[in-house]
């Protein structure tokens, strides 16, 4: 029976080591989930940076186009108002007929009042979520184009899921954002269902006109 102790003693040595070893695999376990999870949030927020710097090129580009196209228009507008102009005063000059000097006045005026929309460029977020859906839209050329109002424009994008944010509260979101995926409380990619709940805190306000 003696000769058991050693035996015994030897066997506990080993399960102690055991222990200790599984102990030791777990911890570097979790020390390599934890740093996967850093890298991972590191990562997350740099695409997040990424977008921000990108989002503001194409606002850049979209807001010169709006600039050309509304100096463009101006001076079209203007060239077409002086003809307007001669045209009436020409009619006024030959006629005494005042219903012939009445269309002069509503030729020019239709010529010199005429408004179109430029300017309004903003940060659209799709059905897709932020990152992978995110884009600048101008919503003036859209309303151009279709011949509708801005409001008309804004309605209809967002009755069809789409977010709508100035550039101030699309940086306030993206570093809200990039908090919250540097603490771990918060995976990419961010839903719109998401990001309409981060409306509600009041920290961004999403764009609406009626």
């Amino acid at each position: 029976m003696e000769g058991l102790t050693p035996r015994n003693t030897s066997s506990k040595n080993l399960q102690c080591q055991a222990r200790r070893l599984v102990s030791a695999a777990i911890s570097l376990t979790n020390l390599f989930a934890e740093e996967a999870s850093r890298l991972n949030r590191r990562d997350e927020a740099s695409r997040l940076k990424a977008l921000y710097f990108s989002i503001r090129r194409q606002l850049y580009w979209a807001k010169s186009n709006e600039d050309a196209a509304s100096y463009g228009y101006s001076q079209a507008n203007l060239v077409v108002s002086l003809g307007g102009l001669v045209v009436g005063g020409a009619i006024k000059m030959i006629s005494k007929s005042e219903l012939l000097s009445a269309f002069s006045d509503n030729l020019f005026a239709s010529l010199t009042d005429k408004q179109r929309p430029f300017g309004m460029v903003l940060v659209c977020i799709g059905p897709g979520g932020l990152p992978d859906d995110t884009g600048v839209v101008s919503i003036s050329r859209l309303a151009r184009e279709s011949n509708r109002a801005e409001s008309e424009v804004i309605n209809a994008l967002q009755a069809h899921g789409y977010l709508l944010l100035s550039e101030k509260d699309f940086s306030l979101l993206v570093d809200r954002l990039i908090d919250a995926v540097q603490e771990g409380r918060l995976l990419l990619p961010v839903s719109t269902e998401k990001l309409s709940e981060l409306k509600t805190s009041g920290l961004i306000r999403l764009k609406s006109e009626n």
